[in-house]
């Protein structure tokens, strides 16, 4: 690659990030130290360092962290060598003086506001002259400082100026001017220290003024050398999951088709209903070679980590990656526990016994007992023993205190899994670098160097034989939970308005928006309570705005009158509910789908509304745009149901064509003979927007006539109630059929989030009698839908819920059910039990 070339992969406008050195090129697109191709506000990607590592604070083994992508054209590397630099530059830049200098104006400063103090309140000769002299070297050296900075300016940044830069530089003059303007005073009459005069006003209130200016520019001054602090690098980079789904998926698909897109208005409702793009079904067909690998602890012992950097590891690796979680609610303490499946097939659900179990603590190990086979590999630190159970010790917790830190003990668990797997270390070495900042990146890689040695000398456990991998981790292939796939359709439905009130399991999806909302033209509002945030999204719709809010069963049930309202109103609005077991606080952070009844019942009156429910990403996605076009085609309340396992739960999703999600907008310009509810064949009447035309846009709660105003006449009534009927008819003949997924005489019916488990099953159990049917469109159901369910020979339906809420209302549209398999513990169904007791099921009733 000749350096001409090289210059295009400067890491900006989604282009890669490559740098020379010694006539390699690395690839740096993916380390949080090169973030948008700039690495500590100093080296910009896309040149050759190998003259400027001399001056770096690191030496050349850093490069033993990226992948050499090409090499340096040897004209082009001999015309480095050839380059001279000039003498000075080289040894400023070794020596740098301006961090040295800068910090003698800034302590003498800070100091003699110190004395000045004191002085104020034991005015006395000896301390006023040392404030005067702390003072005037301090604006002396000031100016060297100054100088010096500029030099570092010029020499680091070639002039160019940033927001940093220029705050530095207004705070700077600043500081000099007033220092300058002191000097001046007191020189002019040394006895002004005493009075109380305006000059000895200005005096001493310089000198406590450029205390405070020369803080500022020492913030600022860190900002510049150390751009990201552990905390915004945790931030930006997180976990390596949200990374390849936000950072990828947000390059490589949204931000290049959805940010412009010009979506017109359309006056009228389009006779052709909603449809969903062709996106292509997770196959699971044929057997699968999985191995489960379960993390336990206590809440704070860094399970979330280790889930984050094995979930990446393996599937950069070249595995189908599951996981899933359950977890307590509590900040420290109790049992928790993370699932990851790595298999050669696609996963898409958790099992419940595992083949191998990483115990970071003793009580963990009583918590997930029944887990456990004969056959499992148990992984414990030496300190941790249980009577019943067969224990691998590792020296966790002794070797990462040896190499500096307590906290290396899960990079160090990860090594000795690597190594026990026999896998090679660089996915896992990638996963930790991008996980990491570099304070901490060094000692956990020698802790996960030494996992691996590890790992490697143990016995070799026949029960965790790798399947043989099947796919390219470079395939666009992105790691996801749930909640971030909602928002990705939420977005694709054009979604640029949120409020919600912070809700376990729902939070999720409000902190993907937060995070997105700098991409995008969305405003996100964290509410006062659940009953401001509906009233808010229906305020966003009336005045144009594509909004939504998000919560969980507490706060849906304090939404009620809100729901109401939108169906009364005819105004669109979209609510996430995120399922969690009840009533009232119930568990807060487990799983069940026991709110489809609050979701289809809530509100008072007889109103339209629709249910979804999506059982994978993909349905996710597709689901979350659905909400948003249907909302607005229907003007009714659109409620998207998902749960604590599907929104926390990780999976890989290929990545979206974006730009098939088609956006219509049914607004239309309104004139002066303009009626909000004007009466029509299909209900729908043409919704305007207040100032879109020279109509008034009158709304109530109310009932009201076609023109928008409070009526009492039945006659008037009787016609609104058939024209909000005939919406819910027309959305009944347009709802979508639930899917199908193979042929027989016996129905395994589930909805939402049961999908993975039950496809899972059924291709274990390998019965050509078999055949699923899963329902994401859950509510209204379209008769003509479920006529095949009456000419089967059984019909089974699987839910997590304790009453079999689904269930009942296929039997309210005459749908047999022979039999419902529910349960309500907290746990989403997993599938090699679900296996079990559909066995058992069908013996009992065939």
């Amino acid at each position: 690659m000749t350096l001409e070339k090289l210059k295009q992969y400067n890491g900006k406008n989604n282009q890669k990030a490559y740098i020379a050195y010694k006539g390699n090129i690395y690839d740096v697109t993916n380390s949080p130290l090169w973030k948008n191709g700039t690495h500590q506000n100093m080296h910009e990607a896309g040149v050759d360092l190998t003259n400027v590592l001399a001056n770096a604070p690191h030496g050349e083994e850093v490069f033993g962290k990226f992948e050499i992508v090409d090499t340096l054209d040897e004209e082009d590397e001999n015309d480095r060598n050839n380059v001279s630099t000039i003498d000075w530059v080289q040894w400023y830049r070794k020596y740098h003086p301006h961090p040295m200098l800068v910090h003698f104006p800034i302590a003498l400063h800070l100091f003699a506001s110190g004395l000045d103090l004191i002085f104020l309140f034991q005015p006395s000769a000896s301390f006023a002259t040392a404030v005067f002299y702390t003072f005037f070297v301090s604006t002396v050296m000031g100016i060297f400082t100054m100088f010096s900075g500029i030099l570092s300016w010029w020499i680091n940044y070639q002039l160019a100026l940033n927001h940093i830069l220029v705050k530095k530089l207004i705070f700077s003059v600043t500081t000099l001017i007033l220092g300058i303007i002191g000097i001046i005073i007191y020189l002019n009459d040394p006895g002004v220290v005493y009075l109380t005069t305006l000059p000895s006003i200005f005096y001493h209130g310089i000198i406590f003024l450029t205390g405070i200016t020369v803080i500022i520019l020492g913030y600022y001054g860190g900002k510049l050398t150390w751009p990201n602090s552990t905390e915004d690098t945790r931030k930006d980079i997180k976990d390596d999951t949200i990374d390849d789904s936000k950072e990828e998926m947000k390059k490589e698909t949204i931000s290049p088709t959805m940010k412009e897109m010009n979506i017109p208005f359309q006056s009228v409702i389009s006779k052709s209903p909603v449809s969903l793009p062709q996106n292509e079904e997770v196959n699971i067909d044929g057997k699968s070679h999985s191995i489960s690998i379960l993390i336990g602890g206590a809440a704070g012992t860094g399970i979330k980590t280790l889930e984050n950097i094995l979930s990446a590891a393996f599937k950069r690796s070249g595995y189908f990656v599951f996981s899933t979680k359950e977890y307590m609610s509590r900040v420290r303490g109790g049992s928790n526990t993370t699932l990851l499946r790595i298999s050669d097939r696609p996963i898409i659900a958790p099992c419940w016994y595992v083949d191998l179990f990483i115990a970071l603590d003793t009580p963990a190990l009583s918590h997930v007992q029944e887990r456990l086979t004969e056959d499992s590999v148990v992984l414990a630190d030496e300190n941790v023993e249980h009577e019943q159970i067969q224990i691998t010790s590792i020296p966790m917790n002794h070797t990462a205190k040896e190499l500096g830190s307590k906290n290396y003990v899960n990079s160090y668990a990860a090594g000795v899994l690597f190594g026990i797997l026999n896998l090679a270390s660089q996915p896992l070495s990638g996963s930790i670098s991008r996980l990491f900042d570099e304070e901490d990146l060094q000692g956990n890689e020698r802790a996960m160097e030494a996992g691996l040695t590890y790992g490697n000398n143990l016995e070799t456990f026949p029960s965790l034989q790798l399947p043989k991998t099947l796919f390219d981790s470079a395939d666009s292939m992105h790691l996801m939970d749930g909640s971030s796939a909602s928002g990705f359709g939420f977005l694709a439905g054009g979604c640029n308005m949120i409020t919600a009130y912070p809700m376990s399991p729902s939070t999720g999806v409000l902190n993907f928006m937060a995070s997105m909302s700098n991409e995008f033209t969305l405003l996100v509002e964290q509410s006062e309570d659940e009953i401001a945030s509906l009233n808010m999204v229906l305020g966003g719709w009336y005045g144009g705005a594509r909004a939504m809010t998000s919560t969980s069963g507490g706060g849906f049930a304090l939404m009620s009158e809100a729901i109401s309202l939108s169906g009364m109103s005819e105004t669109p609005a979209v609510v996430y509910l995120a399922q969690r077991p009840g009533p009232a606080t119930g568990l807060p952070t487990r799983t069940e789908q026991g709110d489809l009844n609050l979701a289809i019942y809530s509100g008072h009156g007889y109103f339209g509304r629709i249910v979804l429910a999506p059982g994978d990403l993909q349905e996710c996605i597709d689901y979350g745009y659905l909400a948003f076009e249907l909302s607005d085609r229907y003007q009714m309340p659109v409620i998207y149901m998902s749960d604590q396992y599907l929104a926390d739960s990780l999976s890989l999703l290929k990545t979206v064509d974006f730009e098939a999600y088609e956006q219509r907008r049914y607004i239309q310009p309104t004139d002066a003979s303009y009626d909000r509810y004007r009466l029509s064949d299909t209900g729908i009447s043409a919704r305007g927007v207040p100032g879109v035309g020279e109509g008034i846009v009158v709304t109530t709660s109310d009932e009201h006539d076609e023109r928008g105003q409070i009526t009492e006449s039945y006659h008037v009534r009787e016609k609104m109630v058939q024209k909000r009927q005939k919406k819910i008819e027309l959305s009944i003949s347009e709802a979508f059929a639930p899917k199908v997924y193979g042929e027989g005489e016996i129905a395994i019916i589930g909805w939402g989030s049961t999908k993975g488990a039950i496809m899972e099953a059924i291709n274990a159990l390998d019965d050509p009698r078999l055949f699923h049917v899963h329902f994401s469109w859950v509510h209204p159901l379209n008769l003509e839908h479920l006529a095949f369910l009456k000419q089967t020979s059984l019909n089974i339906v699987i839910e997590n819920n304790v009453t079999g809420e689904f269930a009942a209302i296929l039997k309210s549209h005459d749908i047999k059910i022979d039999h419902r398999i529910l349960q309500s513990n907290g746990f989403s169904f997993f599938t090699d039990r679900l296996k079990e007791v559909l066995e058992k099921v069908l013996e009992e009733t065939t």
